[in-house]
């Protein structure tokens, strides 16, 4: 496994978070938690990164968003 912090600095510019069912996903825009269930931007590109690596869970995906790059 690896942790999230390890591949920050190779993304695009925007948002990483993990749903409640532990999939790890990056957005365009920052996303809200809805419902207590899982994050959700209105507009943007979400990709899931969990597809394609295997990463560490947080320890609580309520406080999992971290912004990527940027100012």
């Amino acid at each position: 496994m690896i942790n999230i912090q390890d591949i920050i600095p190779f993304m695009k510019d925007g948002w990483v978070a993990m749903d409640e069912d532990g999939g790890w996903n990056w957005w365009e825009r920052k996303p809200e938690l809805k419902y207590d269930y899982y994050w959700w931007a209105p507009t943007g590109y979400v990709c899931c990164l969990s597809d394609g690596f295997d990463i560490a869970p947080a320890d609580d995906w309520t406080k999992s968003l971290i912004k990527v790059g940027g100012k």
